[in-house]
């Protein structure tokens, strides 16, 4: 019945969820290979704000000085971030709690760029490591099982088609 396109949205969802996987263990390679400063925390709240779909949303406005190579700079960017289907609400709180005003840290920066630096890699979130596998297969049970349902109904009823309602 649905013929190419359950195989095109099980092709999506598969790259979906290995294509998020990749791209946050190839930021992960790259973090290792950013050289260490130690930096200070100067700013430290939460940002309260509505997006342009209309959605509250609340963000770590985390600033911090380091110097790289003779030079100082202020970052606002505390987590180096991936795409992630689900994000995890809670980290926005979590940076708020783990970094105050005054604390010393260790800062990542980019050798090419290094007004651009960052304190940690955003976490996997567990969510979306669980619920991608959990789609594909009720992905795979709905289109496919419904297929297999109904070829089983038709091959074993031989009177299938000459139902009558009274």
């Amino acid at each position: 019945m649905f013929g190419i396109l359950k195989y095109v949205g099980f092709l999506i969802l598969a790259f979906i969820g290995v294509g998020q996987t990749y791209i946050y263990r190839r930021i992960q390679g790259k973090w290792r290979s950013f050289p260490v400063v130690r930096g200070k925390i100067i700013e430290s709240k939460l940002e309260n704000f509505t997006n342009i779909e209309g959605q509250r949303v609340y963000e770590a406005s985390i600033k911090f000085e380091y110097e790289f190579e003779g030079q100082r700079y202020c970052s606002d960017t505390p987590l180096l971030r991936s795409p992630q289907l689900f994000k995890d609400h809670n980290l926005e709180h979590e940076l708020l709690k783990k970094y105050k005003v005054g604390d010393h840290v260790d800062v990542k920066v980019l050798p090419r760029t290094p007004e651009v630096a960052f304190i940690e890699v955003e976490p996997f979130s567990r969510l979306s490591a669980i619920a991608i596998p959990i789609l594909i297969l009720l992905y795979i049970a709905s289109i496919f099982g419904y297929g297999w349902f109904i070829a089983e109904v038709m091959g074993h009823d031989s009177n299938f088609g000459d139902w009558t309602f009274e």
